[in-house]
């Protein structure tokens, strides 16, 4: 007999190509002609492909109780002007269920204390995952009003003296105090570094210092018996920021700037 030719190679090679990167590259070419050349084509489409990879994970990354969900990327600095389809977006797997929610729920009275955890949870799972996520986020995920969300963060944050790290606080968005009370008071009251003030309510030390100096400026300006309205035109914070700073200071009751100066082994400045 004669032998079988051997398939050539060749002849699998378009079934190859026919993913959907093909695909990509087919409509960039057609919808916009001339405007990409063939390299900039399949740049284009590479990183749109790993684009919905990164937004699409297979069904065996994802385990029972987990949601999937596109949050703001935490060092994603936001403007006035930045909308939502200008800002960077991350995938983040959250646990919506879990074995010990499951435990909890056969307890009773244990309901809100496990809805109060759940809710910190979603925040931080997302800030682990390089993502931060808002209020109306995770009342969307939880079926809750965003006052409920809002009102069991601030608990937590009081009982805890932790920053939970969601959108607000992290990107210094909105009139929330708590992430500046609770930074002056690790650093001013506790005596924190810097370091350990930042790691532990998820700011970067630059951040800290700013919070921190400004409370300096307020209270320096305080201790010589100016008004609010004076701070403000002494410093140039707004009324609101002068005022929540001194609301603060009545609340760690620090001592003058010059006694703690003095306590610290440092010789105060000359007037």
């Amino acid at each position: 007999m004669k032998p079988r030719q051997a398939t050539r190679p060749q002849t699998y090679l378009a079934n190859a190509r026919k993913t959907f990167h093909s695909v990509l590259c087919h409509l960039l070419q057609t919808e916009f002609p001339g405007d990409f050349g063939p390299s900039v084509t399949c740049l284009f489409a590479d990183k749109i492909n790993e684009l919905y990879d990164n937004c699409h994970p297979p069904l065996s990354r994802i385990k029972a109780g987990q949601v999937l969900w596109l949050a703001v990327a935490a060092d994603e600095r936001p403007s006035r002007s930045k909308s939502m389809a200008y800002t960077r977006l991350v995938p983040v797997l959250l646990d919506l269920v879990t074995p010990r929610d499951i435990d909890d729920a056969a307890i009773p009275g244990k309901r809100l204390d496990t809805r109060r955890f759940k809710i910190v949870r979603l925040f931080k799972q997302a800030h682990d995952q390089g993502g931060v996520l808002s209020e109306a986020d995770v009342s969307l995920i939880l079926h809750l009003e965003a006052t409920t969300i809002s009102r069991e963060v601030l608990e937590y944050e009081k009982t805890m003296a932790q920053i939970v790290p969601r959108r607000g606080t992290i990107h210094d968005m909105g009139r929330s105090v708590s992430h500046k009370a609770v930074i002056c008071y690790k650093r001013l009251v506790e005596n924190k570094p810097t370091s350990q003030v930042a790691s532990e309510t998820y700011h970067c030390a630059e951040e800290v210092e700013y919070y921190v100096q400004c409370c300096r400026r307020i209270k320096v300006c305080s201790d010589m018996g100016m008004s609010a309205e004076q701070i403000v035109a002494a410093t140039g914070h707004t009324s609101f920021l002068v005022k929540e700073y001194l609301e603060l200071l009545k609340e760690f009751n620090l001592p003058p700037v010059a006694d703690s100066a003095r306590k610290n082994g440092e010789r105060p400045k000359q007037k």
